[in-house]
C-alpha cells in the first residue's frame, strides 16, 4: 500500500533542474502557493501531501530550489532543506516549518501557530470527537467516564485538563518522514497523541521515582515498610518489568537493589501470598494486570523544536537537528480509570490511600517531571488548575484533591 501511494503520488519523479519550478512545486504543497500543483494532487488531505513531501529525504544535494530575494538578487537551496524548513536565513521560510507556523495572511509567525497544518488538526480533533463520542471542551477532547455503577465497588475516575508549559516531544514509529525525529500521531487520524501505553510508563516512572526519593528519606522505616510500598505500585501498575525471564532485570532489579535484600524477598512473598501461590522462594512470579487503565490523549497543534550543538572551538553551530513537537500553550486532558479486578472486593481505606497515592503521582508527572521524551530537559511539563479537574463518583474528589496537594 505504502509503494502504490508513492508511485501514485512521484514527487521525486517531478523534481527536475527548474530551480523555481521546484519551489512551486514545494510551495504548492504547503499551500504557500497554488501554482504548479498537479491536478490530481489538489484534493487529497494535508497528511497526503505531508507524505509526499517526504520523498525529499531520498534526494542528493544536486537537486536544488531557487528564488529572487527582495534585492533581485538569485538565492538557491537544496530541495530536501527547503521542503523542511524553507530558507529563513535569507528571509524565505517554506516547507514544514512555513506549514505549521503560517498565518492566513501567508506570514510566518513564529510566536504561536495558528493556520495551515493547524486548522486541519482542529478538523481532525471534531472528527475523532464525534465518531468516538468523546466528550469535547473548546479544543480539548478526552473519553467520557464510563458508568461505573457496573464495575466493581471502589471504582473511579478523573479528568485532569492540562496546558503544556513547555512543549511535549516523543518518538513515532512511522518508518518514513521528513524528520528524523518525529511526534507520535494516532495511526487513524494523524494527530499528535500520547498513547495509554506512554502515560502508563510515564506514570509509573515517577512514582517508582517517588518511592526511592521517599526511602532514602527515611532513617526509621524497615524492609517491610518499603516491601508495603513496593506492592502497593505493584497492584496499580501490575507486574514489574523484569520478572519472570529467568533472572530479575530491569524495574525489578532497581527496586531490589534500592530496598536491600530483604525487601525484595518480602515483596515478592506479600505477591505470591496476594496471587495464592504456594512454595520455595524460587518459584516463579505471578504475571498480572494493575488497577489503573489510561485512556490516550490527543493533541491539536503541532510545531518544531531545534536543537543546535556548537563547536567547542568555534562556537559556531552549523548542523540544527528538528524535533517535531506539540508547542507550549496547547491544551489537552488526562483520562485515568481505577478498577479493582481484585479476588475480594478491596476495602474502603485502601480504595481511600490509592487515590491520594495515584493523585500525587499524576500531579507529579504533569507539574513537575513532565512526561515524554527529554523530560530531563524540562520538556512535557504542564499546569493544571485545580478547580478544573473532574472526578467519578463526585464524592471521591475530596479525597482526590487532598492527595493532589500533598504532592506539593
Amino acid at each position: 500500500m505504502k509503494r502504490e501511494f508513492f508511485a501514485e503520488f512521484d514527487l521525486i519523479g517531478k523534481i527536475g533542474d527548474d530551480g523555481l519550478g521546484n519551489k512551486n512545486l514545494i510551495d504548492s504543497l504547503t499551500g504557500k502557493t497554488s501554482e504548479d500543483s498537479p491536478r490530481s494532487w489538489e484534493n487529497i488531505d494535508y497528511f497526503a501531501r505531508l507524505q509526499i513531501l517526504c520523498q525529499t529525504v531520498a534526494l542528493g544535494k544536486g537537486k536544488k530550489v531557487s528564488w529572487q530575494d527582495r534585492r533581485g538578487k538569485t538565492r538557491s537551496t537544496d530541495v530536501k532543506d527547503y521542503a523542511r524548513t524553507g530558507a529563513v536565513q535569507h528571509g524565505e521560510p517554506g516547507g514544514l516549518l512555513w506549514w505549521y507556523y503560517a498565518e492566513e495572511s501567508g506570514q510566518i509567525d513564529l510566536g504561536y501557530p495558528q493556520g495551515g497544518f493547524q486548522k486541519f488538526l482542529q478538523d481532525r480533533l471534531r472528527i475523532i470527537a464525534s465518531v468516538l463520542s468523546f466528550e469535547r471542551i473548546g479544543n480539548i477532547i478526552f473519553s467520557s467516564f464510563p458508568d461505573l455503577s457496573i464495575f466493581p465497588h471502589g471504582s473511579w475516575a478523573a479528568n485532569i485538563p492540562f496546558t503544556l508549559r513547555r512543549p511535549y516531544i516523543s518518538r513515532d514509529d512511522q518508518e518514513f518522514y521528513i524528520f528524523d525525529n518525529p511526534v507520535k500521531k494516532e495511526w487513524v487520524f494523524k494527530v499528535p497523541y500520547v498513547a495509554p501505553s506512554q502515560w502508563k510508563g510515564a506514570l509509573r516512572s515517577v512514582m517508582v521515582r517517588q518511592l526511592v526519593e521517599w526511602w532514602r528519606g527515611q532513617s526509621d522505616r524497615g524492609p517491610e515498610d518499603f516491601a508495603h510500598r513496593r506492592l502497593q505500585l505493584a497492584v496499580l501498575f501490575g507486574d514489574e518489568k523484569g520478572e519472570g525471564s529467568g533472572r530479575v532485570e530491569g524495574v525489578a532489579e532497581y527496586l531490589d537493589k534500592v530496598g536491600g535484600e530483604e525487601a525484595a524477598r518480602l515483596f515478592r512473598e506479600k505477591v505470591k501470598e496476594r496471587f495464592g501461590i504456594s512454595g520455595s522462594e524460587n518459584s516463579p512470579m505471578p504475571g498480572f494486570r494493575g488497577r489503573l487503565h489510561f485512556y490516550p490523549t490527543f493533541f491539536g497543534k503541532i510545531g518544531l523544536e531545534v536543537i543546535n550543538p556548537h563547536d567547542r572551538e568555534t562556537g559556531v553551530g552549523k548542523n540544527p537537528i528538528y524535533f517535531e513537537c506539540v508547542p507550549a500553550g496547547t491544551a489537552a486532558a488526562f483520562t485515568i480509570l481505577y478498577m479493582p479486578l481484585d479476588v475480594e472486593p478491596v476495602d474502603e481505606g485502601t480504595v481511600r490511600t490509592d487515590i491520594r497515592v495515584v493523585a500525587g503521582g499524576i500531579r507529579a508527572m504533569l507539574t513537575t517531571y513532565g512526561f515524554g521524551a527529554k523530560a530531563s530537559s524540562g520538556y512535557g511539563v504542564a499546569d493544571v488548575q485545580e478547580e478544573q479537574i473532574e472526578v467519578q463518583p463526585r464524592e471521591r474528589r475530596g479525597v482526590f484533591i487532598e492527595g493532589w496537594r500533598l504532592a506539593l
